[in-house]
């Protein structure tokens, strides 16, 4: 792929990201970047950020700051292959956190997957395994509140067993895939693979470009994902003080 062509993919993904962001945070444009904070959902690494950054502000990173401290939320801050910015970030004593990496998939899947969309009715479905999955009961009733109310932009589905969970936002013709996860008693079952093996076959349905999603490398699921057909199209220092 030439470096113009890269360069697209990039923009794409990175649209798909903070459109599903602004769905479950809220966000604010700053002078050259975009923060989003959830205060129900304090402390997490993906709802509580200032990405999209584009220009060295120390003023801007004052500013989200007094943010976060007003909201009594840790920040974090995303840079795209910009160590000019990561340089500002040590010298002034913050630490490297974790790093995004965004990979796309645009195999063909052969598996059929029976999985099933929640609806208005049953979102507590979601929620519940969503919190079981991520260790955060304490965030369900906000969840919930989340899910009911961007039901019309997110597609969310569970497994069969409702033991496994993930949300589908469509935006630029590709198919992001988030919150993946599995409660604890019924992983390594393939249930969370199954998951994926029927967004795939949606990004084949409706002809879109391919299926993408995001990991963090102290998760540990590279390798995983690698085994599933995802390669990295790039990845994302992320930093906090």
């Amino acid at each position: 792929m030439s470096s113009i062509g890269n360069r697209t993919v990039i923009s794409e993904v990175e649209e798909n990201d903070l459109g599903f962001s602004r769905l479950w945070s809220q966000s604010t444009n700053l002078e050259c970047g975009i923060m989003f904070f959830n205060p129900d959902l304090s402390n997490d690494v993906f709802f509580n950020k200032l990405t999209n950054i584009t220009c060295i502000s120390e003023s801007m990173i004052d500013e989200s700051l007094a943010v976060f401290h007003k909201y009594k939320i840790t920040p974090f801050f995303y840079s795209l292959n910009y160590p000019e910015l990561e340089e500002i970030f040590q010298k002034r004593n913050f630490i490297q956190y974790d790093t995004q990496h965004a990979l796309k998939k645009n195999s063909t899947s052969k598996k059929t997957t029976n999985v099933y969309r929640i609806t208005d009715t049953d979102s507590m479905l979601w929620s519940k395994t969503f919190c079981d999955a991520y260790d955060c009961y304490e965030w369900i009733l906000p969840v919930d509140r989340i899910v009911k109310n961007t039901l019309s932009s997110i597609e969310y589905y569970v497994d069969e067993s409702i033991s496994s969970c993930m949300a589908l936002y469509e935006k630029n013709s590709l198919l992001g895939l988030y919150c993946l996860g599995t409660i604890p008693s019924m992983r390594r079952k393939g249930l969370a693979e199954s998951l994926i093996d029927f967004a795939q076959n949606e990004v084949n349905r409706r002809k879109l470009k391919f299926l993408m999603l995001e990991t963090y490398e102290k998760d540990n699921l590279l390798d995983f994902y690698s085994k599933l057909g995802f390669q990295e199209i790039y990845q994302k220092n992320i930093y906090t003080i």
